[in-house]
This record gives C-alpha cells, sequence and structure tokens, in this order.
C-alpha cells in the first residue's frame, strides 16, 4: 500500500500518529497538552528589501511532528504527479529535484519576462484552506477529521507560520490551485508559466506581451493585467503590486535572481561584490556587507559562507547540464566555473584551517568522529580542554571535519587516509595564500595505526622531520603551522591497531538484528552490520554505559596537542 493510500484510508488519530512515526499519546500531547504560546519560538529577520520577516520556529517535539507530516506529503504529492500530469507541473519550490535554477531555466532567451509576487502567501493560507483541501481535493480525499488534524499540526494563529517544515509543502498543495488558473491564462497568451513559492513567472516570445498578464501603462512601467487580478483574486491570493516587474531582451532578465537571457547564471555584480568581501576577509579576517540597516562591518563568515555555497550551487549544476548538451558546447556557451570554485575553496580552507573558531579534528574515518565525541563525552570529567558538563548538558569544545560532497568535489579533501594525505601536502602552500592568518588553534590529523594511512606517515614525517611509522609512539608529531598528527595509541608492544580496537571486545561482539559486527565494512551486508550501525545505534545512544577507558590515551593525545600549540600560536593570538 503507497503512502497516498495509507492517508486516505486512515480514520482516526492512532493511525495519522502511526504514518507520522509518533505514539498516539505522543502526537495527542503536542496538539493539546502542549500551551500555545509554548509551540513557537517567534522573531523577526530583516528583509533586503527593507521591514523584517516575522518567523515562527517550532519547538523541538512539534518541530519534528512537523518534519515527518511534510515528508508524508511531498511523498503523496509526487504520487499523485505521477498519475496527473498537471499536478504541481509549475511548481519549482520545496520540491525534490526543483530549484531556484529549473524555475530560471525555463524562461531562458524570451522577448519577455515578466515578474509578480503574491502577498503573505502563507499567511493567507488558514486553517480553514488546509482542511477544506485535503478533503475538497479527489487526489487526496482524505477523512474530515484527518483533514483537521493536519491542519491543526501545520496551522498557528489560523495560518501557516513561515519557518514550520510543513508550510512549505502544503502551501504547494494550495497553490495548485492557483497554478491552473496561471496555466490556462499562460496557454491563452502564449506564455510559459512557473511559480517558486510566492513568486511567479510569465515569459514569451511573442512581439506583443498579452494584455490579459500584464499592461504596458507608461514608458517602463507595466502593471497586471485585469484577468490576472481576478485569476489571483479567485484563487485566494492577492499579489504584492509593490513588486511587479517587466524585463526586456535589450535588459538584465533575471528569474529568482538569476540571469537568463542567455544562459541562467549568477548576476556578475553579485559575484563580483562576493569576491571583493572575500578579498577582504582574506586581508584582514572582516568584510563590508550591506543589511536592510546598512552596511555593516562583520567578522561573521556564516553569510559570506552562504553566498559563496549559492554561487558554486547555480554555476555547478548549470555548468554540468551545459557540458552534457552539445548544442551549447558548439554555441560555446559551456564554461567550467573555475574561478569561482577557486574562489570557493580558498574562503573553505580559511575557515575550516585558518580561521577556526576550535580545535579541528580531522578523521580517517567517518564513523570516528562518532567515537571521538561520545568519548569525550563520557570522561569529560577528566579532559575540561575537550569538553564541559553542565547538569545534563554537553558542550564539546573540539569541532570535527565532516567528510561532504564540498569537502571532495571543491577543496579535493576525499574520504579517508587519502583525503588525510592530501591536506597534509598542500597544507602549508594553502596556508601561505593568507594575508591574514589567525591560526588560533590546533588542526589534528586522527589516523589508526595500522597499513592504511602509510603515505600519511610518510607525508606527515618529511614535515615533523622524524620517521613515522607503526611502531614509532609519540603520542603527537608536529607538522608547521597548527597542523598536528596523532595516531591511535600503539600499544605495548607496538602493533596494528584501529579506532573500533579500542573498544571492548564485549561490545564489539553485540549483534544487531541478529547480524555480528564486521569492522572492515563501512554499511555491512546480508551477512554483518558495518561501522556506521555500530557507530550510530550502538556507541552512540549508549554513550554513558559504554567502556571508554581504552580511548583515555588517545584523547590525552589530543588533549597534548592543544597544551602544545598554545606555546607556539604567532604572536598576537589569543
Amino acid at each position: 500500500m503507497s503512502r497516498l493510500q495509507s492517508l486516505q484510508q486512515a480514520e482516526n488519530l492512532d493511525d495519522l500518529a502511526k504514518l507520522l512515526g509518533f505514539s498516539p499519546t505522543g502526537l495527542s500531547y503536542v496538539l493539546y497538552r502542549i500551551p500555545e504560546d509554548k509551540k513557537y519560538r517567534v522573531f523577526d529577520v530583516p528583509k533586503k528589501g527593507g521591514g523584517v520577516r516575522i518567523i515562527k520556529a517550532p519547538n523541538d517535539r512539534l518541530g519534528l511532528l512537523q518534519l515527518r507530516l511534510a515528508e508524508l506529503l511531498s511523498d503523496c504529492g509526487e504520487e499523485i504527479r505521477k498519475k496527473k500530469q498537471n499536478h504541481w507541473h509549475s511548481s519549482h519550490g520545496f520540491r525534490k529535484g526543483r530549484n531556484i535554477i529549473s524555475n530560471a531555466d525555463a524562461h531562458r532567451r524570451r522577448r519577455f519576462v515578466f515578474n509578480l509576487d503574491l502577498e503573505d502567501f502563507f499567511g493567507t493560507i488558514n486553517f480553514g484552506r488546509v482542511r477544506g483541501l485535503f478533503i475538497a481535493d479527489k487526489a487526496m480525499a482524505l477523512r474530515p477529521n484527518i483533514a483537521t488534524l493536519i491542519a491543526k499540526i501545520a496551522c498557528h494563529d489560523n495560518a501557516l507560520p513561515q519557518g514550520s517544515p510543513c508550510s512549505p509543502v502544503i502551501s504547494n498543495f494550495v497553490g495548485n490551485i492557483l497554478d491552473s488558473r496561471m496555466l490556462a491564462l499562460a496557454r491563452d497568451g502564449r506564455c510559459t508559466y512557473t511559480r517558486y513559492a510566492d513568486d511567479l513567472t510569465f515569459s514569451t516570445n511573442e512581439k506583443i506581451f498579452p494584455k490579459e498578464i500584464a499592461v504596458n501603462l507608461f514608458g517602463a512601467d507595466w502593471g497586471i493585467g485585469e484577468r490576472l487580478r481576478k485569476e489571483v483574486e479567485g484563487a485566494g491570493f492577492q499579489i504584492n503590486h509593490g513588486k511587479t516587474r517587466m524585463f526586456l531582451r535589450q535588459s538584465r532578465q533575471t528569474v529568482t535572481g538569476l540571469v537568463v537571457n542567455a544562459k541562467t547564471n549568477i548576476n556578475q555584480d553579485y559575484y563580483r561584490t562576493v569576491r571583493a568581501m572575500c578579498h577582504s576577509v582574506f586581508k584582514s579576517g572582516t568584510y563590508h556587507r550591506e543589511t536592510p540597516a546598512g552596511a555593516k562591518t562583520t567578522t561573521n563568515l556564516a553569510p559570506l559562507e552562504g553566498m559563496l555555497s549559492h554561487i558554486y550551487f547555480v554555476k555547478a549544476r548549470r555548468d554540468r547540464t551545459y557540458k552534457n548538451n552539445s548544442a551549447a558546447r558548439d554555441a560555446g556557451e559551456f564554461r567550467p566555473p573555475e574561478a569561482p570554485v577557486r574562489l570557493y575553496d580558498k574562503f573553505l580552507f580559511y575557515r575550516r584551517f585558518v580561521a577556526l573558531p576550535a580545535p579541528l579534528i580531522v578523521p580517517e574515518g567517518k564513523t570516528d568522529n562518532v567515537y571521538v565525541h561520545s568519548a569525550i563525552r563520557n570522561l569529560v570529567s577528566s579532559f575540561p580542554r575537550l569538553g564541559t558538563m553542565s547538569g545534563t548538558k554537553f558542550e564539546c569544545l573540539v569541532d570535527f571535519l565532516k567528510p561532504t560532497p564540498i569537502t571532495k568535489d571543491v577543496m579535493n579533501i576525499g574520504h579517508g587516509a587519502s583525503g588525510q594525505n592530501a591536506l597534509i601536502s598542500k597544507y602549508a602552500k594553502q596556508v601561505k595564500r593568507y594575508p591574514h592568518k589567525p591560526l588560533d588553534h590546533p588542526v589534528i590529523i586522527l589516523c589508526d595505526n595500522d597499513d592504511g594511512p602509510r603515505a600519511v606517515f610518510s607525508s606527515a614525517g618529511r614535515l615533523a622531520g622524524k620517521t613515522i611509522t607503526k611502531q614509532t609512539t609519540d603520542p603527537f608529531y608536529y607538522l608547521g603551522d597548527n597542523l598536528y598528527l596523532v595516531k591511535v595509541p600503539e600499544g605495548t608492544p607496538a602493533t596494528d591497531r584501529d579506532m573500533e580496537d579500542l573498544f571492548d571486545p564485549v561490545l564489539l561482539a553485540q549483534k544487531v538484528g541478529g547480524k555480528p559486527f564486521d569492522k572492515k565494512k563501512e554499511h555491512g551486508d546480508g551477512t554483518a552490520y558495518g561501522k556506521e550501525i555500530f557507530a550510530n545505534q550502538i556507541v552512540r545512544p549508549n554513550w554513558q554505559t559504554v567502556n571508554f577507558e581504552n580511548f583515555r590515551e588517545l584523547l590525552e593525545r589530543i588533549d597534548q596537542c592543544i597544551t602544545d600549540y598554545s606555546s607556539r600560536k604567532p604572536a598576537g593570538s589569543p
């Protein structure tokens, strides 16, 4: 039975709770026992064009419930999409495989591109609309009491709150009614239509733009066509008349912030601004950022990383598309985004290794982070430089480099010992690129003591000026700048040891689903379970009871790196 069918057959709260992975008692508690004023944290964020946006972030329990509901409804929507061609056909926001790039791509190389926004998009979708839609929509056809429960989970103050995980997908269900009207209007006017959340776009290559959609008032000013206004209002929305924009072919045409005149691309002014911000950071550690309240100087690197991630996301996806398009190659449109990727790489290295906010551990295996973090938490009273415990709240005072597609594709730091070796080999050269290099904390390469990191030992030995092998037993090796190497303790006598060898044999012998643990497997197979299950189902949830005594020497080595580096910090570092 599909997820949609299961939802359609749900009869009561117990059935819905089961579909959402909650107990009936747990679902009832979230809906009826938590006071309304405790369900959300309300705060403002400034808008680019001035003013503020009200964000209502749900508490943890309600947030999890809404996330599960969002996943369920998203699956149902995609299932309907496979049966009904026009369902979510024009929607590019909040959907798997759709994004601002796919939305903008639909309007490339057009004579006219017309954008308009809806007023208070989420706020106009109230409890009654949500409940009524899931009852009346023939594709959903939910029982009234189930539709009521969904609306109660989703709505706050009689509207979809901005900040809820399920508001976007529900808005797509409600917005689908609007999209049907807009598609009919676009078809009559020989236009292409798409919607990204509250941002609607029409485009055409016709010589005259259809007056039913937009009317040229005078000069460069355009107004909303009467039929368009009526259709939008008939679907229960209002147009934000201050945000209507007509772009002609001879001007820069943008859709959801991307330029679409020839190929979907980042606005070059935006890229140049971000590049200037990065150069300022590399030079002084600060940069100027425009805000609704005016320009300000900041050291907060998170917004800048978000901008670079956006640029990379657009350019990498766009160029992968064009690379596979022979017509685009023949037209000379494919240009690999070398400069943006180099800039992103330089920024990420600066933030991760040069201006790092805490000591950083670079593990060999993906699960090593779980092991070390859990060991620090268990032994926190012995290692105050690695973590603190206040009551039941634990704070880890070291960071861990997590392998991601970005670290591999942009920074060329792959997973495992090969990635560690690549980092060691280029580290000194990379650090020299930055005029501003605080290097406030050490970066600690953490590897097993076996044949796997043989190349790591060789590269590190050259930098440390000494031989490093499986038999050497130094607590740590200083490799220059703020870089260190630490091995899993070798034992006496020194022997091959990996991180899993530090656990009690009884724990390693524990079975999951009747299968034994095989430390040589990452994910496991039909005969044994691997490291991921061991780390996340056995070690992490049982950090209080797992015996971490054999990790004590490893944590002492990490602690010694921090102590040693405090005497080596560049002058002026805190």
